[in-house]
């Protein structure tokens, strides 16, 4: 008996989408998937993300786990310093550094090598899906680029800004999901010194403003992180959003007027991010929706649940349950209720991780100076106590693997 022919559409070139892909190709399936991304070529900037958890276990079952530590962003720990340089507050790693530290754009491209010269995935740039029309059978896809196609299934996995989200989930799904959480960050890399250490340094000004640098495995850079925060949680900066929409120059030119006259390597960092190439800013949001299926399409990864600290595991889990769900179908017909399953079998896993730590991300940017004293003085306190050891243990995001049928490739 031949294997179930499978066409599916991935919208959506970062983790959880080629995570998918690798997964998807190592069922029993006779399978072609095609991963659809706007950029004309992959992208190359963004912050240090980490992989906790499961996720450990499934990077380790693709057999990139050394290649994820290879590319280990060689960070040791945190120091929280004063406006002179002087720390007050330092912690190892397994606390706010975790053990498997790497640059997003090297895990990317860590899954797209993993993929990309697979017989049965194909990578186009330089396009989005325009518009889907579902039927029983399956599903007619128009892209933005102008051509045509059916698919089986229709995975958005383009981030929590995602443009395929809205076609694929009802209007009542999506009224209210999209959380902006009160904070603009923006990432780059400047020169390393010869007297950078191999820790995040992470400093403070009032109304919310936050410089941080983290170290790179390459060493002649380091990460470069300017935050603004305002207030409250839904509450937007005028003068930010102003230039949100603008090109790169714009946001540089108005992150020099919040920045320059802040203290600490504030001159630093600015005159780095002037020449930086690889120069990105965004808002920070969370994702929560009531549903992420809807027969034969879904949203994944960001696009259905961004949350702060454990996104990037969670795409890689979601991208593996999903797969091994598809991975017992018998006829395309099964695939709405495969994707049904998945959501089943992940979501009560979800609820238990989706809350943000309380107060975040104000509580952690303060606005005010006594804020800021009370904050430092909390942390001074947990650091010289070495409380935080006492939390250190199981993760939350652990959680057992279901066993599926996988083939090798």
């Amino acid at each position: 008996m031949s294997a179930l022919k499978l066409k599916v559409l991935i919208s959506g070139a970062g983790i959880a989408g080629p995570c998918l892909a690798f997964w998807l190709a190592k069922t029993r399936l006779d399978i072609f998937v095609t991963i659809i991304e706007r950029a004309k070529t992959p992208r190359v900037s963004g912050q240090a993300i980490d992989i906790r958890g499961a996720a450990v276990e499934i990077v380790k079952r693709m057999k990139l786990l050394e290649a994820v530590k290879s590319r280990h962003t060689t960070e040791e720990g945190i120091k929280f310093v004063n406006s002179s340089g002087r720390d007050f507050a330092q912690f190892k790693t397994g606390s706010f550094t975790a053990e498997y530290e790497i640059l997003r754009a090297d895990l990317s491209q860590l899954f797209l090598e993993a993929t990309e010269d697979l017989d049965n995935i194909q990578y186009k740039y330089g396009d989005s899906i325009k518009s889907l029309n579902q039927t029983d059978k399956d599903i007619n896809v128009t892209f933005t680029g102008g051509s045509e196609d059916t698919f089986d299934l229709v995975v958005a996995a383009d981030g929590s800004t995602s443009t395929t989200r809205p076609l694929i989930l009802d209007e009542t799904v999506l009224q209210d999901s999209y959380n902006f959480l009160g904070q603009y960050l923006a990432f780059f890399s400047i020169p390393s010194r010869p007297t950078d250490d191999k820790l995040w340094h992470w400093y403070n000004a009032p109304k919310g403003l936050g410089i941080m640098t983290r170290p790179h495995r390459n060493t002649s850079t380091r990460g470069a992180y300017l935050c603004i925060t305002t207030p409250a949680h839904g509450l937007r900066d005028p003068t930010v959003e102003a230039v949100m929409d603008k090109g790169t120059e714009d946001k540089k030119r108005l992150l020099h007027e919040y920045f320059e006259k802040t203290g600490w390597e504030a001159k630093r960092v600015l005159e780095g991010m002037d020449h930086a190439e690889d120069f990105y800013m965004s808002r920070a949001a969370q994702v929560r929706l009531s549903k992420w299926t809807n027969g034969r399409a879904l949203v994944l990864g960001d696009a259905a649940f961004a949350t702060f600290g454990i996104g990037t595991s969670l795409a890689i889990e979601s991208a593996y349950l999903l797969a091994g769900e598809l991975s017992k179908i018998q006829s395309s017909a099964d695939v709405p209720r495969a994707v049904e399953k998945y959501e089943e079998a992940f979501r009560p896993f979800m609820t238990k991780v989706e809350e943000l730590p309380t107060g975040y991300p104000q509580l952690a940017w303060p606005q005010t100076t006594w804020g800021l004293w009370i904050r430092d003085s909390l942390l001074w306190l947990v650091s010289k106590t070495k409380v935080y050891k006492l939390f250190q243990g199981e993760s939350a995001i652990d959680w057992k693997l279901p066993d599926y049928d996988w083939v090798d490739n």
